[in-house]
């Protein structure tokens, strides 16, 4: 499986960043300077792409965005979420994904030139970009490989015959619904806290019983490893019985947020998803580089950054500078990070925990203490970088403002990952995590066609791609701090990388063809084209049923190859499972105490 070509939405991101791409015969962008600057540098795609879809060497060269959805893995999780099987997401996702991380290795090839390292050209692993995004669900599949097989949901929940509940990565076949929730006046809401207590006290006060409660709570906290939450009907009957009003009244005082899902014309898009603030102007001007790192190093090699972050957003992009060669420290809690110890367990670790952190070198500190803080402040001592993604205020209560940072570590590159940035004040949801994100910026109602009610996908969409975008942000700021000698502070946020998905979105209609059809065998994302009609000898006004009937004979498979040979578009989806045993992957997977992605980038 190979997903060939960058994108246009790639070289629109170059231009937002500052660039003046232009087009290369490989399919990639040469990138020039200001007279002085760290330029020039070539970007480009490891495989040229197919312009007519074809197949080679029974590989799929997927271009458009249904087949790349279909191809690295991404459909199958989006339709854990329903249980009937897989589902396209309808936002150019795959496309913003590969954009963001050919930003990332300009930045970086630009950056190590500032460096002395002279890289002339980075190449960029389509297909690597998007499975870097599914890191966490391959090492988890991989050792548990039980935790994504696809599982109809069950009107009537059956007891286990044994009486025993289900791990946190098992969760059960026949829980209920999924969320979102639908109010007595018809309002379609979120309801999101980390801490059980509250969970439980709201559902009390709504007249849920204890093993409903105890029940939705183990798939509420276990979503974001498992890209499913199906949570027993007895809580969706609750929320039916109250108006939203009052519903946000016993919300309010059991401290859970409920979250409106808002219409995506909410927020305005944004092609740039970070705000930063310049720290002390050096009073030495900038000179010479000066080489910390051989020359066939990686960009960061030499860097240090100091990683405070839990769940997934700031691991994600601890992990990305991690790769480019950084040194990562990462600060735990006092007692380690409980997600060490969720089940599936390798070689002592969670392996969902490992794929976020390999690479990074961690500690423990208690940061709520004075002592704690000192021995932080003397990690920042050498540190290049200070990244977080606290809650919003905390740095300040701590004293760890990029402000009071500055006043002795001035070149300290600040990075925050938030949930709000840059919008901040009492009408925001007071939890922020990436299904609250996903219903209050609007993407709950873009990624579902029009003829389905909105709803917030499973499978987490913005905490991957917000730690991608930190790591990006955090790229700029060293190259301006290299090139000018000035520290810089950025936020990033999980509703700036919704923003980024909306950009130039609209909720899609509904089609025949929107979601994948069943074959003979598996099932294939098609594009809706009059090539692919007249390959299956279907008139232009065909119905979903027709295109079924006429697929019915042939497994997805070999339909891949005949029709992409015949000029019509298209792609057997792979499930999570198939991406770990695809042979055409194997040199962007690597095995190691859990499986893990490779680079997506080559600088050379």
């Amino acid at each position: 499986m190979r997903v060939s070509g960058l994108g246009p939405k790639a070289e629109h991101h170059l231009l937002e960043l500052g660039f003046n791409p232009r087009p290369t015969p490989a399919g990639g962008w040469r990138l020039a300077t200001a007279p002085g600057g760290p330029g020039p540098l070539t970007v480009e795609p490891t495989e040229a792409p197919h312009d007519d879809g074809a197949i080679g060497d029974s590989v799929l060269g997927a271009t458009r965005e249904e087949t790349a959805q279909a191809a690295c893995g991404l459909m199958h999780l989006y339709g854990l979420r329903e249980g009937a099987g897989p589902r396209r997401l309808g936002l150019d996702h795959t496309a913003v994904v590969r954009a963001v991380v050919t930003g990332q290795g300009a930045l970086a090839g630009l950056l190590a030139r500032a460096r002395g390292l002279n890289p002339g050209r980075v190449r960029v692993d389509p297909t690597a970009a998007l499975l870097l995004t599914l890191g966490h669900y391959l090492a988890i599949a991989e050792a548990a490989p039980e935790t994504y097989t696809p599982r109809a949901i069950r009107t009537e929940p059956p007891e286990r015959a044994d009486g025993t509940d289900r791990t946190a990565l098992s969760p059960r076949a026949d829980a209920g619904l999924p969320p979102p929730f639908l109010t007595r006046d018809g309002r379609w809401v979120e309801i999101e806290t980390f801490r059980a207590q509250r969970w439980g006290a709201l559902w009390q006060r709504l007249g849920v019983d204890g093993v409903a409660i105890g029940r939705a709570w183990r798939e509420h906290a276990a979503r974001q490893w498992t890209a499913r939450c199906t949570l027993p009907r007895a809580l969706h009957r609750a929320v039916a019985a109250h108006s939203l009003a009052e519903l946000q009244e016993a919300a309010h005082a059991c401290e859970v947020a409920v979250v409106e899902l808002q219409p995506p014309a909410r927020y305005r898009p944004c092609a740039r998803p970070w705000t930063s603030r310049t720290g002390p102007v050096p009073a030495v001007p900038v000179g010479e580089p000066a080489r910390t790192s051989l020359p066939h190093d990686l960009p960061l090699a030499g860097l240090t950054v100091v990683e405070c972050t839990r769940f997934l957003q700031g691991p994600y992009a601890g992990r990305v500078l991690a790769m480019l060669g950084a040194h990562v420290v990462l600060v735990e809690l006092p007692d380690g990070d409980p997600a060490r110890g969720i089940e599936p367990v390798v070689d002592g670790c969670f392996a969902g925990f490992r794929a976020l952190h390999r690479g990074k070198h961690p500690v423990r500190l208690n940061v709520i203490t004075p002592a704690g803080r000192d021995a932080l402040r003397e990690l920042l001592d050498t540190a290049d970088v200070f990244l977080h993604n606290w809650p919003a205020g905390r740095a300040e209560r701590l004293g760890l403002e990029p402000e009071a940072l500055w006043r002795t570590h001035p070149r300290l590159i600040c990075a925050h990952a938030s949930g709000w940035a840059p919008f901040r004040g009492p009408l925001l949801p007071p939890v922020a995590s990436d299904w609250s994100a996903q219903a209050h910026s609007g993407l709950a109602h873009a990624q579902r066609p029009d003829d389905e009610p909105p709803a917030a996908g499973v499978a987490t969409l913005l905490d991957t791609l917000g730690g991608l975008t930190c790591a990006e942000a955090v790229l700029a700021a060293l190259l301006r701090r290299e090139t000018t000698g000035v520290s810089t502070a950025v936020e990033t946020s999980l509703l700036s990388a919704a923003r980024l998905l909306l950009n130039g979105a609209k909720r899609p209609p509904a089609g025949p063809l929107f979601h994948p059809l069943p074959t003979g065998e598996g099932h294939l994302a098609l594009g809706d084209t009059p090539g692919a009609r007249s390959a299956l000898g279907l008139p232009p006004g065909a119905d979903r049923q027709a295109f079924v009937h006429a697929l019915a004979g042939e497994s997805a498979g070999n339909w891949e190859k005949h029709l992409n040979a015949s000029g019509a578009p298209c792609a057997r989806v792979r499930s999570i499972h198939d991406v770990l045993t695809d042979p055409a992957l194997a040199g962007r997977l690597a095995y190691e105490n859990g499986v893990h992605v490779t680079a997506p980038w080559e600088f050379s």
